[in-house]
């Protein structure tokens, strides 16, 4: 049985995979889920965006002898590009909603780094912290993140010759919030 794990990020993807023998399978899908959370909290801290997105992969692995490992990262543009629109050609299956579709459609979303400029909410925030007034939830977001302001529909056909209209799927404009 191959295990196969994904994890996204805004800028990076990684997908390990590797063929466990069958004793201690339960325990390595353990350990191969606890190492990627680690790499991708380390890569959040250092990029300083909180966000992240588990999901399970769905493709499948080579058939292999003992432990495979196979990583696949794709890093941003630049460690420094600013906050702006950016655009991607994708076939409405790679969006995974649940279409039966072969149409390919320009998916837009917001990208970069946003300018870390500290509030007063900000320095009162961390002040209530460190004193122990108000306890980390781990919900907080100390740095502002690249979001969409609007948002556009996108139309296709399907295989059976039907269209679909999602709402507000892409982004159309973007801006640093928080």
């Amino acid at each position: 049985m191959a295990i196969k794990e994904t994890v996204t990020l805004a800028h990076l993807s990684i997908t390990c995979a590797f063929i466990p023998k069958k004793e201690n399978q339960a325990k390595k899908r353990t350990t191969m889920h606890s190492l990627l959370k680690v790499t991708v909290l380390l890569f959040c801290i250092q990029a300083g965006e909180g966000h992240w997105l588990r999901t399970g992969g769905d493709g499948e692995a080579k058939e292999g002898s003992g432990r495979q490992l196979e990583r696949a990262i794709r890093l941003p543009r630049s460690a420094e590009s600013p906050c702006a629109l950016h655009s991607i050609l994708l076939q409405v299956r790679d969006l995974r909603l649940g279409y039966d579709s072969d149409e390919t459609v320009l998916f837009k979303y917001c990208s970069g780094t946003c300018p870390r400029l500290a509030s007063n909410h900000d320095l009162t925030l961390a002040n209530l912290l460190q004193s122990g007034i108000l306890q980390y939830t781990g919900h907080w977001h100390h740095q502002p993140c690249c979001r969409p302001t609007h948002h556009e529909d996108i139309a296709f056909l399907d295989n059976h010759h039907r269209w679909h209209k999602v709402e507000k799927l892409s982004a159309a404009a973007c801006v640093c919030m928080g």
